[in-house]
């Protein structure tokens, strides 16, 4: 499912799953994240989001995070692509995913850490290419919020290795 703000890129989005023979295997939503995943929650249960890609002002990223966690949404091993992490920027959630992980007394890195990929903004415009920021980690429930349901697992995943840019 893909929950779009603004009702050309809800047009667009069916448009192309339709010219793609493929709007049997997707659904596009319009509306904001915080109005439609508690609807979502009741239509796919628990612990049945695996893929989640945020790609809008980066201020919001961890409190829609949150949200997925409070509702119990995140799959055991959920990846979490964020864009735009740079430009507007998402500091809170780097600041939150860089303090999740730890280091498990052998130098690996466990629980969660984001790692930041540098980019060109695609459709910058202009002769200099304007950087900006891709984030990627792997859900571990965060210490004492395991969703939910009081039966999920606290486990964390195994984490992607820690990129030099997180949290500035």
């Amino acid at each position: 499912r893909s929950l779009e703000v603004e009702p050309l890129h809800v047009c667009i989005s069916r448009h192309l799953l339709n010219f793609g023979e493929r709007s049997w295997l997707a659904e596009v939503r319009s509306g904001q994240a915080r109005d439609l995943l508690p609807r979502l929650i009741e239509e796919v249960g628990e612990r049945a989001a695996g893929l989640t890609f945020m790609d809008h002002r980066g201020t919001r990223f961890h409190d829609e995070l949150h949200l997925f966690e409070r509702l119990g949404l995140p799959a055991g091993s959920m990846d979490t692509i964020c864009d735009n992490v740079l430009h507007p920027g998402a500091p809170v959630f780097l600041w939150e995913e860089a303090r999740l992980s730890s280091n498990d007394g052998d130098g690996r890195c466990v629980g969660r850490s984001a790692t930041v990929w540098s980019l060109p903004e695609f459709m910058a415009g202009g002769e200099g290419e304007i950087e900006d920021w891709m984030a990627f980690e792997r859900y571990a429930p965060r210490p004492g919020r395991p969703g939910r349901s009081s039966g999920a697992s606290a486990r964390p995943a195994a984490a992607a290795p820690t990129a030099r840019r997180e949290a500035a």
